[in-house]
């Protein structure tokens, strides 16, 4: 589970997080939404590990984040816990095939065994033509859809997205939504989604609102 504890965060000496505290059991599908500026996305990075908070801690199935080696935090974004960023993080010298494939290799599996899965997410996804492609040789909404692939592909205990649908229309949002709400019921995969939209957040089980760095 995720067991965050009086969170807060500052920048600039300007404060974003107020000890916010959130449990999320293993298997939930949690949507947490807010206005644009009360600190969703800084709790999403300081769940994920990528950005360290100032107070509280986080505690992913026991264990401190914030007591992880980078190589310890490394290798659970490869193999536990799946991440999609707002601005998709692909790495603009690789195909959308090897984006996809980078980090289930780094973490242990080979292509041969990750084939079938990855071609059944490319063909859920719309991506299967997009496979040889590079980052700059594709729309917004097709590097949305490569990362959540992506993260989707190791089959991640949890699963971390911050605006997942953000970039996609209406039809491929929904496309996109009826895959995680499937990957979270069929898998038992712990979903965690930052969203503005209520239709997206309503496909969670649970929907927390932060409102100026405070969950009311």
């Amino acid at each position: 589970m995720i067991k965050a504890t009086n969170i807060e965060k500052s920048y600039n000496g300007e404060r974003v997080l107020f000890g916010v505290s959130l449990d999320i059991a293993n298997g939930e599908f949690v949507s947490i939404m807010g206005e644009s500026g009360s600190g969703k996305s800084t709790f999403l990075s300081i769940l994920g590990g990528f950005l360290d908070a100032d107070g509280g801690r986080v505690l992913l199935d026991g264990e401190d984040v914030s007591k992880m080696s980078e190589n310890r935090l490394a290798q659970i974004r490869c193999t536990t816990l799946g991440f999609v960023f707002q601005g998709y993080k692909l790495i603009p010298t690789l195909t959308a095939r090897d984006n996809l494939l980078l980090p289930a290799v780094l973490g242990g599996k080979s292509e041969q065994e990750l084939a079938e899965y990855l071609q059944e997410l490319a063909n859920a996804l719309g991506i299967s033509g997009l496979l040889d492609k590079f980052p700059d040789q594709l729309s917004g909404g097709q590097c949305q859809r490569v990362a959540i692939a992506r993260a989707l592909l190791y089959k991640p205990q949890t699963l971390i997205l911050d605006e997942p649908t953000g970039a996609l229309d209406s039809e491929m949002e929904k496309r996109v939504m009826e895959l995680l709400r499937a990957v979270n019921r069929e898998l038992g995969t712990t979903v965690v989604q930052v969203t503005h939209s209520k239709t997206v957040a309503e496909y969670g089980n649970r929907i927390v609102y932060l409102k100026d760095g405070k969950i009311v």
